[in-house]
């Protein structure tokens, strides 16, 4: 990385003067090099550039030097940083002994640093591994493309396994390059969307400046609006609100993001993404739930037009687990002796699909006693038998 050995720029002549070792100097200039470059003043060796320049962007602090030879980080390298590269303001991978590997936006970690903090960087988002990247970037792009748009949370007509697509990882990948143009566009954002990902709090990734993760970034992380919880509600004799049920699992450590959760506070509850925030994405100030605080009051203060809140996208597992709840409550409405004008169900269709749900599992967790596992077999079980009750009433 040519930038380390930079010790002075002249923007309006779009020159770097650069003090490198003998090596270095060569690869330079080479006729093969793909940069212009001049010998200037006789060289020095790279000890002496180095102690001539203590603060200096010397290797080992941005370029690719083994992570066992990486440098700490100072206010010096950080401040050239931004003066030597158009894109310096995005996000880390950063380690340190006081916090371990983390993912921290370019401020911050001058803050930090300002503070004593001591740490070296590991990777920028656009040093993630080609391999790993590219096939995911040709996988997001064309299915943004075609997509017609987002669709709100669960719809019960469907029953195909694109149902709530829009809610997990894949529908995120989609989102953070659909309104985007320009191939180097879409593939930074996904790099962003990548390092984001890992972030435990993502309210952390708002430092207040403008342009660190844009909207389409924030909507990768995020789902378009709240989830439809209807399958995780009691059972009740309302016949619009009532639910089966069904035990949140794996959903009840869903992150949940608003700018006010608390009721006795004067403001209702909006969404990042709603229009009242101005589509801002995620501030620091903003509140952190979990789905498992939802069902334990029912007095929030909602915005009628985005939900309230959004979630944190569903994994795999947890949107998996979302679909077949859903399923299951679909078949609990079919067997509603009051919801005359359904379809009539046929009995041993139905009863292939009950044996499904039942024997659903979390990824990599099967046979594991996971949480709601009981009550989970307990109301399919109870479907099952008000299924064959149907049959045999009906039966001529």
């Amino acid at each position: 990385m040519v930038v380390t050995w930079t010790v002075a720029a002249d923007w309006s002549l779009r020159t770097l003067t650069l003090k490198v070792p003998t090596r270095v100097a060569d690869r330079l200039l080479a006729s093969s090099s793909v940069l212009s470059c001049e010998r200037g003043a006789e060289a020095a060796p790279a000890e002496a550039v180095s102690e001539a320049h203590p603060g200096s962007l010397r290797p080992g602090v941005f370029d690719d030097t083994a992570v066992f030879d990486r440098q700490p980080v100072t206010l010096a390298h950080l401040r050239a940083l931004r003066t030597y590269s158009y894109a310096a303001d995005q996000l880390y991978i950063v380690f340190s002994t006081s916090g371990g590997a983390e993912v921290l936006p370019l401020q911050t970690i001058e803050k930090r640093v300002e503070q004593g903090w001591l740490g070296v960087i590991v990777a920028g988002a656009s040093d993630l591994p080609e391999s790993l990247l590219s096939p995911w970037v040709k996988e997001a792009t064309p299915a943004s493309e075609a997509d017609e748009g987002p669709h709100f949370g669960h719809d019960s007509a469907r029953q195909d396994d694109s149902s709530g697509a829009d809610l997990g990882l894949a529908g995120g990948d989609q989102a953070a390059v659909r309104r985007v143009h320009g191939e180097r566009a879409k593939e930074h954002n996904l790099r962003l969307l990548a390092m984001a990902r890992g972030v435990p709090d993502l309210r952390s990734l708002d430092t207040g400046r403008s342009g660190v993760l844009s909207v389409a970034v924030w909507e990768g992380l995020l789902t378009p609006g709240p989830l439809d919880l209807t399958p995780f509600r009691a059972p009740s004799t309302d016949r619009w609100r009532r639910g089966s049920g069904l035990p949140l699992g794996v959903l009840g450590p869903v992150q949940i993001y608003a700018t006010n959760a608390d009721p006795a506070c004067e403001g209702k509850g909006h969404s990042p993404f709603c229009r009242h925030t101005r589509d801002r994405g995620l501030a620091q100030s903003d509140d952190l739930l979990s789905v498992s605080d939802l069902p334990v009051r029912d007095d929030w203060d909602w915005c009628s037009k985005c939900g309230g809140y959004s979630a944190r996208r569903l994994t795999d597992t947890q949107l998996s687990y979302y679909r077949a709840a859903h399923r299951l409550h679909d078949i609990a409405g079919q067997l509603d002796d009051e919801h005359t004008y359904r379809a009539p169900v046929e009995p041993e269709a139905l009863r292939k699909r009950l044996d499904e749900l039942k024997a659903w599992e979390p990824g990599g967790h099967e046979n594991v006693n996971w949480d709601g596992r009981w009550r989970w077999r307990e109301v399919v079980g109870d479907l099952r038998r008000r299924a064959e009750s149907n049959r045999l009433r009906t039966a001529p």
